[in-house]
């Protein structure tokens, strides 16, 4: 999600840094907005707390503050110049840019305050694809434009994806049923919930949702229970009829979190051990969750090669193009800023070992349409997720300025 100068919390997200807890709904002039994002990094760090509201310093200590201006500036030099459009603002530094949001309050201090992953005036595809390369993990990158190919690295692998598999339900659902699913009604079961992300966990059991409900939470929240009721809707016969073996038995997210962290260590091995007969009658065996959220190891890797939903970058980019027609993916934009682009679909996954992000970018009505599918994995230790994310949001600005 892409935090707005509403009433609304910033959370930390992969998507870009974030230095505030809250943005208040101040409406400050751009002039003064400008001076003191400037003020921001030309003051002597001696002196910039005194930019800040007290009640976002409770928040964020200064010296977290100094360092993030720090490697903003190392990374990009000094800031030249602050341009503003119909979205967040753009810093214009030496060697590159940033976007950025801020909010002032009564008395011109900053309340609240957001910066994005920065772009390199000298990136280029070959740049970024060897930084991608020295990375400790395992990596595959897809980019296409109007769905055929403009670069591939290590896109034969069927890698683990987390929640972007779900663009996979999302392309079922609509290959399967006419345009009447759409006001289906269902009522939520209790087998049906599962962990966050999402909200659904949380309504009552029997309210009625619409299908068109479900699959915007699944793709726009990542909801893991409305996904585990679209893929019962499907059924896991349809799913599996056109996906590679190793997403046989294909998995509701409910069963996965019970693979991982819900069963004993000989029901979780026979599962890995067994054929796709016995891996389904273990299935059969559960009844709802058996975990708990404070049992999921989110930043630990977890039997990622062996619990999980494998695609392939080349097989995401082809499913999120055929899917350019489908409103769901434009909620969130995901890395993209919305309003540089005419159309910025996205969806993505992470969890302990593994980080997917695939997005789908249109500069204007008849402009080309292109896709970048990028995974990691690492089966042993927590991915350099910073890093991963600043890639591709470099990858996102050469298409953005043409160098793609």
């Amino acid at each position: 999600m892409r935090p707005k100068l509403t009433i609304i919390t910033i959370f930390v997200l992969v998507a870009g840094v974030v230095v505030a807890g809250s943005l208040a709904p101040v409406a400050a002039e751009a002039t003064a907005e400008k001076e003191a994002l400037m003020k921001v990094f030309t003051h002597p760090p001696d002196r910039r707390k005194d930019l800040f509201a007290e009640s976002f310093l409770d928040q964020v200590p200064i010296n977290n503050i100094n360092s993030i201006i720090a490697q903003y500036k190392s990374n990009l030099g000094e800031l030249e110049s602050i341009e503003s459009g119909e979205g967040p603002y753009t810093l214009i530094f030496e060697k590159g840019t940033a976007p950025s949001r801020i909010s002032l309050d009564t008395e011109g201090r900053i309340a609240g305050l957001w910066f994005g992953n920065w772009t390199l005036k000298s990136d280029t595809l070959e740049k970024l694809v060897s930084e991608l390369k020295n990375l400790d993990s395992s990596v595959s990158l897809y980019l296409s434009k109007n769905g055929e190919e403009l670069y591939s690295l290590n896109t034969e692998e069927k890698m683990a994806v987390g929640s972007t598999f779900k663009l996979y339900v999302l392309q079922a659902l609509y290959d399967k049923f006419e345009s009447d699913v759409w006001n289906k009604v269902v009522w939520l079961k209790r087998k049906d919930m599962s962990l966050p992300t999402g909200i659904l966990q949380d309504w009552p059991v029997g309210t009625p949702v619409t299908v068109k409900t479900l699959s915007n939470l699944m793709i726009s929240q990542s909801d893991n229970t409305a996904t585990d009721i679209l893929i019962e809707l499907v059924g896991r016969k349809y799913l599996e009829q056109n996906t590679n073996p190793r997403n046989r038995p294909f998995l509701t997210t409910v069963e996965a979190f019970n693979l991982k962290y819900g069963v004993d260590s000989a029901t979780r091995k026979d599962y890995i051990t067994g054929n796709v007969k016995q891996k389904r009658e273990i299935l059969e065996s559960f009844q709802g969750l058996r975990v708990s959220a404070s049992q999921v190891t989110a930043s630990t890797p977890t039997l990622i090669e062996e619990v999980e939903w494998f695609f392939s970058t080349e097989e995401l980019a082809s499913i999120i193009y055929d899917l350019r027609g489908a409103n769901e993916i434009y909620i969130n934009p995901g890395l993209a800023t919305k309003s540089d682009w005419y159309r910025a679909g996205y969806k993505g996954g992470s969890e302990g070992g593994v980080l997917q992000y695939t997005h789908l970018l249109q500069k204007g009505k008849n402009s080309p349409v292109y896709v970048i599918s990028l995974t990691a994995n690492n089966p042993e230790k927590g991915l350099n997720t910073a890093k991963i994310t600043e890639i591709n949001s470099r990858l996102i600005s050469l298409v953005k300025d043409g160098k793609l």
